[in-house]
């Protein structure tokens, strides 16, 4: 299921996503996929925005507005901030992003094998990339990931209950 189209990307951790007026609206702390053809860039959604863009029909002519501003009509905009984690390539987890996705790129949910995939490193279940961006993500996006990992890692429940009080106490 596509989520969205990449209209922004601010560095190689950050992007914007615009969400289509007719899609279902995921939450923040939801892990994401955007697939290019060397692997996939896997993320989670930091922040959700809606505007609406009204600041400049005072300037433009009543008969004016459909030409120029198609949104007056469907001026609501919701758009993801999406923070990169790592990519998974030809089977390998890497917990860095060497090459961002591009402008038009898909946005999509992270499958349930994916997700194991993705928590796990020479065979053993991983979420070290945690340590590195909780500086850059919100205490209620980490624990909506803690919580994902833990429902598709149950035999690896005991660890992350531990790691959620280390949220819930030190952000």
């Amino acid at each position: 299921m596509v989520l969205g189209d990449i209209i922004r990307v601010e560095d190689a951790n950050t992007y914007l996503v615009k969400i289509p007026p007719d899609a279902q609206k995921e939450c923040i702390g939801r892990l994401v996929k955007i697939k290019k053809d060397y692997g996939i860039i896997v993320g989670v959604i930091k922040n959700i925005a809606h505007i609406i863009r009204e600041e400049l029909i005072p300037y433009i002519d009543p008969g004016m507005q459909p030409k120029y501003a198609p949104f007056n009509e469907d001026f609501r905009n919701s758009y993801y901030t999406v923070h990169g984690l790592g990519i998974i390539r030809n089977g390998v987890v890497k917990y860095s992003i060497d090459s961002p996705p591009d402008i038009g790129d898909k946005l999509s949910l992270l499958g349930p094998d994916e997700l194991r995939e993705f928590h796990t490193i020479n065979g053993k279940p991983s979420i070290a990339y945690l340590q590195s961006n909780r500086d850059a993500l919100d205490r209620a996006v980490l624990l909506g990931m803690v919580e994902q990992v833990e429902m598709h890692y149950t035999e690896c429940s005991a660890m992350l209950r531990l790691v959620r009080k280390y949220i819930e106490r030190g952000k």
